[in-house]
């Protein structure tokens, strides 16, 4: 046995340890394994990195004047960029938004979970911790310039974070050429989650309106930077405030804007058009009344009629109305005490 252990090393001494091929093949081997080590060993500092990165994010907020507002890391490819460029928009333009409260943004952690309701529970459960008014985390999509898709929980002023608003949106792709006009829409539509009274026009004094409005009139300016959702929101956000401040410039814009949608080629959904109607039979019958145009005036009654027949065939309208002249039937009932003689009822 000895001897064929000698005979053994000596052919693999002879054949092998002395080639210069397996020799080559045995370097190539351990130089794998010497990257692979290194890979290894980078993935783990930067797991550590992550984990201390979480930690130091799920911090609570240093002050709860204000509103608190949290952004979670954006998944997918160049998702990390967009969330620091959406952080930088909102420290450099929400606060014209929020009529001087203060606010502090907050970095989430990344939000993971299986399925659309465990993330919105951890995204609750995050609300309840950090003491935060809004959480956003989303995905970005593979393209150049596809806006971010994007989640937010709301607690809208005062609810609790168990009731937290949730909502489906979009979100611009920031660049360096565009910034101008999207990091100021998207800090209007992050204040818009936050107030949703920012959407209606009634609800603020005019001196606060009349700045928010001449933004967003900005964005609509360069809208072709901006994805049509967007658009049509702050569109539809700025008719509201134009036709609560009331002044010729912004009645203006409110039948520029109006008519061109409703001319435009894409179809619009009904609802969209049954608004753009009656903004624009709005504008029209406000601007009359300062100098009467009575082809103005058709105009915008036009529009109207338009508007109304198509809110017949709204399912909640007609439940509205079937309600309603079931409460009416109530009330005659009540006032009819012969009624309820005759039936054997009690009489109030």
């Amino acid at each position: 046995m000895p001897s064929q252990v000698s005979v053994l090393m000596d052919w693999f001494n002879a054949t092998i340890a002395g080639s210069a091929i397996w020799s080559g093949i045995g370097l190539g081997a351990a130089i794998l394994m010497g990257i692979f080590a290194i890979f290894l060993m980078v993935k783990a500092i930067v797991a550590a990195i992550g984990l201390i990165s979480t930690s130091l994010a799920s911090r609570k907020r240093r002050s709860t004047q204000g509103f608190g507002i949290a952004i979670s890391p954006l998944a997918g490819p160049r998702g990390t960029g967009q969330t620091k460029a959406i952080i930088a928009a909102l420290e450099t333009h929400l606060e014209k938004f929020t009529f001087g409260s203060p606010f502090e943004i907050v970095r989430a952690p990344r939000i993971r979970a299986k399925g659309g309701k465990g993330l919105r529970a951890v995204a609750t459960r995050w609300l309840e911790q950090s003491s935060t008014d809004l959480i956003l985390w989303g995905l970005r999509p593979r393209g150049k310039n596809v806006p971010s898709e994007v989640e937010v929980l709301s607690l809208g002023g005062s609810l609790p974070p168990s009731d937290a608003m949730h909502s489906f949106g979009v979100l611009p792709f920031i660049t360096a050429q565009n910034k101008e006009t999207t990091a100021p829409a998207i800090a209007y539509l992050v204040a818009r989650a936050l107030q949703p009274g920012l959407s209606d026009g009634t609800a603020f004094k005019p001196d606060k309106l009349a700045p928010v409005a001449e933004i967003l009139m900005g964005c609509l300016t360069n809208g072709d930077q901006l994805p049509e959702r967007t658009q049509q929101t702050l569109e539809t956000d700025f008719c509201s405030m134009a036709l609560a401040l009331e002044t010729e410039d912004h009645l203006s814009r409110v039948v520029e804007l109006r008519r061109k949608r409703l001319a435009g080629d894409t179809a619009l959904h009904p609802s969209d058009e049954v608004q753009a109607r009656i903004d624009l039979g709005r504008a029209l019958l406000q601007q009359s009344k300062a100098n009467f145009d009575p082809v103005r005036v058709r105009e915008a009654m036009d529009h109207l009629k338009i508007a109304v027949e198509r809110l017949k065939t709204d399912h909640i309208l007609r439940l509205a109305q079937a309600t309603n002249m079931a409460v009416q039937q109530g009330q005659a009932m009540l006032s009819n005490r012969k009624r309820f003689s005759v039936t054997g009822g009690s009489t109030l």
